[in-house]
């Protein structure tokens, strides 16, 4: 086979399966190798195939959305700056740039080229959280990204297969826990050197001398089927707006969506400026993922996401606004503004495609600990637990999920025997779920504390999300449920603009941190709902027999 193959359907359907499985050994590999909580059991990482000018192929299918959809960025950045005759096998690339890479520095991008008979033919990636990038704990406080934690331009980490000491001292000098660190980046690296050899295997296995005409392959079809979808929308001008916590004054997200023929603009003119404390603010490269992600899962569900994907899609957004921010503000926390981008883009698709957008969602929200054991031992860990998710017009909210995020719900005996911390109850909450024909998910409660066997005080970290705007029904569905967030009886949810700290302190064993998380909302008339669904909440412990009545019209 040459670069100038035709590929027929069937042989094009097996050989992008196996770019797939490629993006998923390596996924595997970060899975089996990495030692923390956030990436070995929160699965917050994810893995690539680019081809040689840095245009993604295929990405492993339980990947980090927005990971995806940046990572090809970084992979240009990286011909930018390297040329291609530089490069040389056992050469590796990291950067943890924000506004190049995933939106804040926890999340490391490790890119690698992959030759083929001495030819440079493309890279592998993957971007993972790691669990610690040095800077404050208490991200509500900080003010820029210089309190942070550290930044890596981009560089090199390996170079000819040999470690760069002093990228390799950075960390061991700058993060909290640096063999855990350490330990994870060098799956991200294991992960990449499978990817190219199964990509070398590959060439081989059908006689190509690169990636080039599969990738034009993948991404034509994946462009056609995108331009497909978007032709059967009505055109016109779709517009909305949602409202996220902010720093105890709110702030606004604004979309402005135009549809014609086969394209579609998105301009989110009119969102907040950018906010000077507390890290929500977003890069643009991560904005503009979290907005292909959401337009993805609507049109082309069933379309394996690459590069082509998106061709059809342009993106919009003001610089100096939470949608686009500019260095060096902080961005730590950009999550509590990102995640409530699809919904935002949900709102103002609403009348296009009534019967695929999703309601309001319960979002995902983390705690996270971080000191020395008893024994002199470092303690770093994270619990990440997901609201409830918002139904749709086909069925009810999918439990305790993290969409858009792909992130798990930790285990909580994971998390305790990662951390002197004492889960007493996690739990879902009766009556939670915001009513509907089809019912979200419900929210739930975890009761955090601390084991008596710990001899210090322990700080709980969070910021978390929905503290003031419940998720929104549609259809004529009910509302989900906001955060509550209780303090040893002090209910400091009350008054959100008081959380000026990003942590709880723990001071002895009977002290409790209660959580409950958001519920997801409803999609149409609550006495809609076929009472044999009732009946099974009332039995399963999520609807009383009381809400039954009042809220489903449901009468024994």
């Amino acid at each position: 086979m040459t670069n100038t193959t035709q590929f027929d359907p069937v042989s094009l359907e097996i050989m992008w399966s196996r770019m797939l499985n490629v993006a998923e050994e390596m996924w595997s590999t970060i899975l089996r190798t990495a030692v923390s909580t956030i990436i070995a059991s929160a699965n917050d990482f994810g893995c690539e195939v680019l081809d040689a000018e840095g245009r993604s192929l295929a990405h492993a299918y339980r990947s980090m959305p927005v990971f995806n959809m940046t990572m090809p960025n970084v992979a240009k950045e990286i011909l930018k700056k390297y040329p291609i005759e530089s490069m040389h096998p056992g050469d590796v690339y990291m950067t943890n740039d924000p506004w190049m890479c995933a939106g804040h520095l926890p999340d490391i991008a490790i890119v690698s080229p992959v030759f083929h008979q001495g030819r440079f033919v493309g890279f592998v990636g993957n971007i993972a959280n790691t669990s610690d990038i040095g800077g404050s704990l208490d991200t509500k406080r900080v003010t820029d990204s210089y309190e942070e934690g550290i930044f890596f331009p981009l560089c090199k980490l390996y170079d000819k297969g040999e470690p760069v000491e002093l990228a390799f001292d950075m960390f061991r000098w700058n993060v909290r826990g640096p063999d855990m660190v350490l330990t994870d980046i060098e799956a991200q690296v294991a992960a990449n050197q499978v990817g190219a050899r199964r990509i070398q295997d590959f060439l081989d296995e059908y006689q190509l001398e690169d990636l080039s005409a599969l990738s034009e392959a993948i991404r034509g079809r994946s462009e056609t089927a995108m331009r497909r979808a978007i032709t059967e929308l009505p055109d016109g001008v779709y517009t909305n707006e949602v409202f996220t916590d902010g720093m105890g004054d709110p702030l606004r997200i604004a979309v402005r969506i135009e549809i014609s023929g086969d394209e579609i603009s998105v301009d989110f003119d009119g969102s907040a400026p950018q906010i000077d404390r507390g890290g929500l603010n977003c890069t643009f490269i991560y904005s503009r993922g979290h907005t292909y992600y959401p337009l993805a899962c609507l049109l082309t569900p069933d379309v394996p996401v690459n590069e082509g994907c998106f061709e059809p899609i342009s993106v919009r957004a003001p610089e100096g606004t939470i949608i686009n921010a500019t260095f060096p503000i902080s961005v730590g926390s950009r999550t509590n503004t990102g995640w409530y981008i699809h919904g935002c883009i949900f709102g103002a698709l609403a009348k296009a495609l009534p019967d695929r957008i999703q309601s309001g969602n319960g979002l995902m929200s983390s705690i996270r600990t971080y000191g020395t054991e008893a024994d002199g031992r470092i303690f770093n860990a994270h619990l990440f637990v997901g609201g409830g998710r918002g139904a749709t017009s086909q069925g009810d909210g999918m439990g305790q999920n993290m969409f858009p995020s792909s992130a798990s719900n930790v285990p909580v005996e994971v998390f305790e025997l990662n951390s002197p911390t004492l889960i007493v109850a996690k739990e879902l909450i009766t009556d939670s779920a915001g009513a509907g024909r089809h019912r979200g998910a419900p929210a739930q409660r975890v009761i955090v504390g601390k084991l008596p066997s710990h001899p210090d005080p322990l700080n709980i970290y969070f910021h978390p999300n929905r503290l003031s705007f419940a998720p929104l029904g549609i259809f004529d569905g009910h509302p989900g449920t906001k955060t509550e967030v209780i303090h040893n009886g002090d209910v400091l949810s009350d008054d959100p603009s008081s959380m000026t700290n990003g942590y709880v302190t723990l001071e002895n064993s009977d002290d409790r941190l209660i959580l409950e998380f958001p519920s997801g909302a409803g999609v149409g008339d609550p006495t809609g709902r076929p009472s044999e669904l009732v009946d099974r909440d009332v039995k399963n412990g999520l609807v009383s027999e009381e809400s039954a009545k009042s809220k489903y019209g449901h009468d024994d």
